[in-house]
């Protein structure tokens, strides 16, 4: 009985049947304030577009566009005292633009070319502190010592894989790498989905579901940074005013809910992460992504 109201409410919702989407818009948001923290990876807010380009008997191919923006703070946010410091400050404000071809219902790849600023450019001591100050009533952080202000070029590639295991069960898996002066690693995810989503990823592209349904995520993202321009600055000098020693191993522990409907598609993902330098007080840290997508 339960089950038939939950899947009653869920059609109320979001409507009934296949999806014929060829276009979507996304707004995807991560926060440790969830959890009442602010520090260290403290925020993210991403505007997601992205259209079905080609669609042939050889693969599907999509384009997606992103305007990004992330703040990094220190655990102790007002002092000016930047010896006591556990992270730099940093903001970093980019533009992406990825090509994705599906290769069958089991397989896609993915590249990219993200550019963007650090430093002041980013605006990030400023939104902050606008926040901070007319919505949480809070006083201006110090943001002493920030990274500094530069452009940045990444080049990103991704391969995917679902690996059918039943009918609502599957193993979801994805290998990547980044290679610029904001970022280098390589990396991959790999997860449980139960449900009756049928994405092959869990959190990339919102035109890959195209019938109604949810999902249950548990997954790992396992990376190793060979170079982080957040932790310890450039490759290229030695200008940054306040470096830490970084951990190039890092280890997320992934837990999501995904719920799909014909105009709208919700997804909420729980995220542990290991630390990313030496100086960092805490073994771990949270924060909840919370991602909507709109249908056309």
């Amino acid at each position: 009985m339960k089950k038939l109201v939950f899947k009653g409410l869920l059609v109320l919702w979001f409507g009934t049947g296949s999806i014929s989407a060829q276009r979507y818009l996304n707004l995807s948001v991560d926060n440790d304030l969830f959890f009442g923290r602010d520090r260290y990876y403290s925020s993210g807010i991403f505007v997601n577009a992205g259209k079905l380009n080609e669609n042939s008997d050889m693969s599907i191919k999509y384009v997606h566009w992103t305007l990004g923006h992330e703040i990094y703070t220190p655990s102790l946010r007002y002092t000016k005292e930047v010896e006591y410091y556990d992270y730099p400050y940093g903001g970093w404000l980019f533009f992406q633009r990825a090509e994705e071809r599906q290769l069958n219902s089991n397989n896609a790849w993915l590249w990219a070319i993200k550019v963007g600023m650090t430093g002041k450019a980013s605006l990030a001591s400023f939104i902050q502190n606008l926040y901070h100050d007319k919505i949480l009533g809070l006083p201006n952080m110090a943001w002493e010592k920030p990274v500094p202000q530069r452009f940045h070029v990444n080049l990103n590639g991704l391969y995917k894989k679902r690996i059918n295991l039943f009918p609502k069960g599957a193993i979801l898996t994805d290998f990547f790498g980044n290679l610029g002066t904001q970022r280098t690693a390589i990396g991959t995810n790999i997860g449980l989905l139960l449900g009756s989503s049928k994405v092959i990823s869990f959190i990339h592209n919102p035109l890959e579901m195209q019938e109604v349904g949810f999902g249950i995520y548990i997954g790992s993202r396992l990376e190793y940074r060979f170079h982080d321009f957040m932790i310890s600055g450039s490759l290229f000098d030695d200008n940054a005013p306040f470096t830490l020693e970084s951990i190039p191993y890092k280890h997320n522990a992934l837990v999501g809910l995904a719920i799909y409907g014909e105009q709208l598609q919700l997804q909420i993902l729980w995220n542990r992460i290991s630390n990313d330098n030496t100086a960092q007080k805490t073994k771990a840290h949270y924060y909840l992504n919370i991602s909507l997508s709109r249908f056309f």
